[in-house]
């Protein structure tokens, strides 16, 4: 990439028409000034203004190189206005969000339609995925992740949004044809419920002593879905590991029971990574102002 400040200061000499003024109109030497068109000249290996009359003129293609220079110069400054007008104009242009499944039924997707209708210029691509997404490649502005104390290392920002408490529940209805659990070996003899991978189990701290237990089970249904795992252990299919935001009008009604509450399950805490808040846009930092704010009051939401 060749250096603009020679377009430039060849299109000022064009312009004044001659070096004198120019220089004058730049505050530079004329003998700078001509040693950069020299050096612009030599470069492009052309004749670009002729110096053996003494009257100021410009060769053939001189005319050509300049009616360019100044689209070119033109392109630049449109740029440089665009990204100023960007940063400072209302909200507006898309933004890239990535989160799990789960989330994005509840609170994410109500979330981004509540954010949408406040800003009506605003665009939204929701990406719903499990998957570890690499934000810089895929170009993610924002990605919503849930994850265990300690969080991993990691390059980006990250920015905590809440920690879920989770609880173990069954249908009370289960229980007409099943014992409910005196201990954690008893989970093992009813039908559980989980997220859709390879190996399940329960890691269990109990809450007064300083015991930890894993328990293994086989889910019969397995799924990403809260909202599914939500209306199966409803169904009375079986047991699974809920946040109790998403259960606990359930628990005050009787119609869930929370199994083993002497032991807990660990905290999904819910994080927002991204790049750099450095060049973000309006409307992304915006966005997650609004999420960050919103999530200190969810019971508002549902």
């Amino acid at each position: 990439m060749q250096n603009l400040n020679d377009y430039y200061y060849f299109v000022q000499v064009v312009k004044y028409q001659g070096f004198s003024k120019a220089s004058e109109a730049l505050s530079i030497t004329k003998s700078k000034l001509s040693r950069h068109i020299s050096g612009l000249e030599e470069r492009l290996s052309v004749r670009l203004i002729q110096r053996n009359t003494r009257k100021f003129a410009v060769t053939e293609i001189g005319q050509q190189f300049y009616e360019h220079c100044l689209k070119i110069l033109e392109n630049v400054n449109d740029a440089e206005n665009f990204i100023h007008n960007t940063l400072q104009d209302e909200l507006c242009g898309t933004v890239n969000i990535s989160c799990p499944v789960a989330l994005v039924e509840f609170p994410i997707g109500k979330l981004v339609v509540e954010f949408m209708q406040q800003h009506l210029d605003v665009h939204v691509k929701l990406i719903a995925t499990n998957e570890r997404i690499d934000i810089i490649e895929q170009g993610i502005d924002l990605a919503i992740r849930v994850r265990h104390l300690p969080l991993e290392d990691s390059d980006l920002v990250v920015r905590g949004l809440d920690a879920w408490e989770h609880v173990l529940v069954a249908s009370a209805e289960l229980f007409k044809q099943n014992d409910i659990p005196k201990n954690l070996e008893d989970l093992t003899k009813l039908p559980s419920i989980g997220f859709n991978r390879p190996k399940h189990y329960w890691d269990f701290r109990h809450v007064s002593e300083n015991k930890v237990e894993q328990i293994a089970f086989q889910p019969r249904l397995k799924t990403d879905s809260f909202s599914a795992m939500k209306t199966a252990v409803l169904a009375s299919m079986g047991v699974a590991s809920l946040p109790r935001i998403f259960v606990k009008e359930e628990l005050k009604s009787g119609q869930l029971i929370e199994l083993c509450s002497e032991w807990k399950l660990p905290e999904g805490v819910i994080h927002v990574a991204y790049a750099s808040r450095q060049g973000m846009l309006p409307a992304v930092r915006e966005l997650l102002n609004f999420l960050i704010e919103r999530f200190k009051n969810l019971d508002n939401i549902k």
